[in-house]
């Protein structure tokens, strides 16, 4: 599932389409009525954690990538397509997402604030937000987009890995200061992981998510489905602290 950084370098190459009239557009969303968006002029792309927005006069397409979810800017690919937009210039196509209209104010219907690539990002509200569930894992409490919008698999296994604390950490016996730098290093991360996307070299920046050794200490590296949301997590048992009660240490 592609994750924010990844939707803001898809948003960075649509830009070319702001301004331009919408063409032709294509494709089995159910929700989107093609007749209302053909022949309307795009005035904005925006992007909220892991969604994408097509902002027109009166309506918004939110399109998001799902788990498997591709694009293709001027070309095709060989799949059903989901949605499609035929502008003056050029083309993009969605496949095997989902695509919604919305007709309200996104700035009522979305918080700014969570998104860890937003000016707006709030990591006071963020921390808040983690102990108010304080038994919940660190790898769950990474990946709820109500708090870090934007933060995926891979960049919750980086993250985790730079700041040397355990997936199975309980996010209430985590100390305020690490908390804190776990947030600091979501942001930094995912900014890194841009910077990264544009170059075509992201893969080559991964130190533990689908990997097998441990770049610290040159053992294997453990993967395991953990929390709730049993995502994979990959960590190293010698070098990222555990942080549970005493009792149960």
């Amino acid at each position: 599932m592609p994750e924010g950084p990844q939707i803001i370098f898809l948003k960075e190459q649509a830009e070319q389409f702001t301004g331009q009239l919408v063409l032709e557009p294509t494709g089995n969303a159910k929700d989107i009525p093609l007749n209302e968006i053909a022949g309307q002029a795009l005035t904005a792309i925006k992007t909220h954690g892991k969604a994408l927005f097509f902002c027109f006069p009166h309506v918004t397409i939110r399109i998001h990538l799902m788990l498997f979810g591709k694009y293709a800017i001027n070309g095709k690919l060989n799949r059903e397509l989901r949605l499609g937009l035929a502008f003056e210039t050029g083309e993009i196509n969605f496949y095997a997402c989902d695509c919604r209209l919305i007709r309200g104010s996104l700035d009522e219907l979305y918080d700014w604030s969570t998104d860890v690539m937003h000016v707006s990002f709030d990591p006071d509200k963020a921390l808040e937000k983690l102990y108010s569930k304080p038994n919940r894992l660190i790898c769950d409490g990474l990946l709820d987009q109500d708090i870090l919008a934007g933060v995926g698999n891979g960049i919750k296994n980086e993250v985790l890995f730079r700041r040397q604390v355990h997936p199975e950490s309980i996010v209430g016996e985590i100390p305020e200061l690490e908390l804190r730098k776990l947030l600091a290093a979501c942001v930094a991360f995912c900014f890194e992981y841009l910077d990264w996307k544009r170059e075509g070299a992201e893969v080559q920046h991964w130190q533990v998510y689908r990997q097998k050794q441990c770049p610290r200490d040159r053992i294997p590296l453990r993967k395991e489905k953990i929390g709730k949301t049993g995502r994979s997590c990959y960590f190293c048992d010698k070098c990222q602290k555990l942080y549970i009660p005493d009792s149960i240490g």
